[in-house]
C-alpha cells in the first residue's frame, strides 16, 4: 500500500481554502454592516461554505493518519 504525502500543492489548496472562509466572513460582515444585499449575502455564504467544504477534506486526510 503506497503512502500518500501532503505536497506543496495540497498546502496551497489548504491555504486558499482557509482564505476563502476568511474572505466569506469579511464579505458577510461588510454586507451586514452596510445593509444586507441578497447577492452579497449569497456570495459570502458561498465562499464560507465552499472553503469549509474543501477544508473538511484536509481534516479527513489528517484523521486518517496522513503524513506531512
Amino acid at each position: 500500500m503506497s503512502e500518500t504525502r501532503f505536497t506543496r500543492a495540497d498546502a496551497y489548496r489548504t491555504a486558499t481554502s482557509a482564505l476563502m472562509v476568511v474572505l466569506g466572513i469579511v464579505i458577510l460582515a461588510r454586507t451586514l454592516a452596510s445593509g444586507p444585499h441578497l447577492l452579497a449575502l449569497l456570495v459570502g455564504v458561498g465562499f464560507v461554505g465552499l472553503g469549509a467544504h474543501r477544508l473538511s477534506f484536509v481534516v479527513a486526510y489528517f484523521r486518517r493518519g496522513g503524513s506531512v
